[in-house]
Formats: C-alpha cells, sequence, structure tokens
C-alpha cells in the first residue's frame, strides 16, 4: 500500500507542481502591515522565517535582515544602560520584511 501511495505522488506531483505559476509582488515591512490591521499568528521555523500577518485570507511570511553591525549597536546600549550609564537610546530598527504567500 506505501509503495503504490509513494508511486502515485511521484506520478502525480511534478504535473501539480508545474500547474502552480509562481507570482510576485513587492515585500512589506511589518510595521507597514500593523499599521494596515494585520495581526502576527507564530509559524515553525521551517522557512526561517520569524513570524506571520495575517488579514482575513492573505497570509505574509515575515523575515529578519538585521546586520551584525547594528545588533552590536544595540548590544552595547542595552548593556550600557545596564550598567546604569546613560547612553544615547537611539539604536537601529531590527528591519523585518513580509512575503505574501498564495
Amino acid at each position: 500500500m506505501k509503495r503504490l501511495v509513494w508511486s502515485f505522488l511521484v506520478a502525480v506531483l511534478p504535473l501539480s507542481a508545474s500547474a502552480f505559476e509562481i507570482s510576485e509582488s513587492e515585500y512589506v515591512f511589518s510595521s507597514d502591515l500593523a499599521k494596515r490591521g494585520f495581526v502576527p499568528f507564530a509559524v515553525s521555523s521551517a522557512l526561517k522565517a520569524s513570524f506571520g500577518m495575517t488579514d482575513g485570507d492573505a497570509l505574509y511570511l515575515c523575515f529578519s535582515l538585521d546586520q551584525p553591525t547594528a545588533q552590536a549597536k544595540r548590544r552595547e546600549a542595552l548593556i550600557a544602560e545596564v550598567a546604569g550609564q546613560s547612553p544615547d537610546r537611539t539604536v537601529p530598527n531590527i528591519p523585518i520584511v513580509c512575503v505574501l504567500t498564495q
């Protein structure tokens, strides 16, 4: 039975995959989606997405585009804060971009 199912999947999947046309759309920052009323939802780490955002049937997967230099600046500022110093509280934002799924 398992062999029959596997044979069926191998035979059907190439046809099914080629039947789907992959569209394109612009990525969106997570903050822009939040302003439009999208809400976050948890995702597995399968595609290395941080989280997802949805509004009805529109689903976006969101990914971090953070850079090591920006991480270091934030870490330095937070360590200085914990040490009781008065650091500049301006730190680099964390860029999160979201890609529409279909």
